[in-house]
């Protein structure tokens, strides 16, 4: 153990409270690893005991979902039972009809596929089988290979790779992903609330606060198992799924390179395969980190970043959205002073 993770306590420890109550700073530099662990995970007496948070915590992992429904994907296309210009349509039979039948699985892994980044599907349907079909349903809502990040595709993606693998999408990620990784506590909810930090008090829908179950309502109304989001896990958990793409886990070297490339810079986005890339202004993770950099964020308050030329790996797990969702601006903010504080001193070292 290190002090990777300890310039970034007071600044952790200042957001407890105000931006979230649970926070697990998990930093890995040349070998060596680092955790701090603030806050508690929920001061809210009705959705069970309250606890401290520590590194064993299980988050609500919310977007970073879809770093393992990429692995899986990817997997696959390492197995050649897909390609990345593999039809949509032929994992989506429903996904068809004009500009559709242009649209391939690297379309949908790149965001670049056209379609609608969100639609409240909650509001409708009450399986998978019934989303997937109202996703697929819905008109494209750009040019093809424009960028557009979209939860859609990935909601798609749940029914066409478990057709595909011919197992559950839960099963296939467990036994394709998470195994391999050794993701120990990472699964789908509902996980037991005592283990998990708490999210939003949901006013509108479920009424009540969310603790072990998936905050993300589309992922809720289908069972809580999508690819876009529905997995929980701990720090330790999050970094091991980013094997993939650091060290070819799972899916290979060639493609783990593949999927760090730009594939896709549209204004100040740059985007590989299921990865967000730095970008090329602005803050984003701070100032140290390079161009090379790549990652994934989760709504909830999670995210993963990786600089290969600081040999960095940073995972920031909260439950930001605790106090509602109005706290954007301050995320990002806190994201990027986590960055510098502990990127800063790698720069020389």
């Amino acid at each position: 153990m290190s002090d990777l993770a300890a310039p970034a306590r007071p600044i952790v420890e200042a957001a407890i409270g105000s931006l979230c109550t649970a926070c697990v700073l998990r930093v890995e530099r040349r070998g060596e690893m680092d955790v701090i662990a603030a806050g508690t995970l929920c001061p809210d007496e009705r959705a069970g005991p309250d606890a401290p948070c520590t590194a064993d915590s299980l988050f609500d992992l919310a977007s970073l979902t879809k770093l393992a429904t990429t692995a899986l994907a990817l997997a696959f296309v390492r197995e050649r039972v897909l390609a990345l210009d593999t039809p949509f349509r032929e994992l989506v039979p429903d996904f068809r009809g004009g500009r559709k039948d242009d649209v391939t699985l690297d379309h949908v892994l790149t965001h670049t596929a056209g379609l609608t980044w969100w639609l409240p599907l909650w509001k409708e349907v009450h399986t998978l089988e019934e989303a997937v079909w109202r996703a697929a349903q819905e008109p494209l809502a750009q040019d093809l290979g424009s960028f557009t990040y979209s939860d859609l595709g990935y909601i798609m993606l749940t029914q066409g790779l478990a057709t595909i693998g011919g197992r559950t999408f839960a099963d296939l990620i467990r036994e394709t992903v998470l195994g391999p990784v050794e993701a120990i506590a990472a699964d789908f909810g509902p996980r037991h609330p005592e283990h998990c930090a708490a999210t939003e008090e949901d006013a509108e829908w479920r009424k009540r606060r969310l603790r072990g179950e998936v905050h993300d309502e589309n992922a809720f109304a289908v069972g809580g198992i999508a690819g876009h989001a529905g997995l929980f896990g701990t720090a330790a958990d999050v970094a091991a799924i980013t094997r993939v793409f650091r060290d070819g886990a799972v899916i290979g070297n060639e493609l783990a390179a593949l999927a760090r490339t730009e594939r896709v810079k549209q204004g100040n986005v740059r985007r590989g395969i299921g990865l967000a890339l730095r970008a090329p202004d602005g803050p984003m993770v701070g100032r140290h980190f390079s161009v090379d950099a790549y990652g994934h964020t989760g709504f909830t308050g999670t995210s993963v970043w990786i600089d290969p030329q600081l040999d960095l790996t940073v995972v920031l797990l909260t439950n930001r959205v605790y106090f509602g969702r109005g706290n954007d601006d301050a995320m990002y903010r806190f994201r990027i002073a986590v960055h510098e504080a502990v990127s800063a001193g790698t720069i020389h070292a």
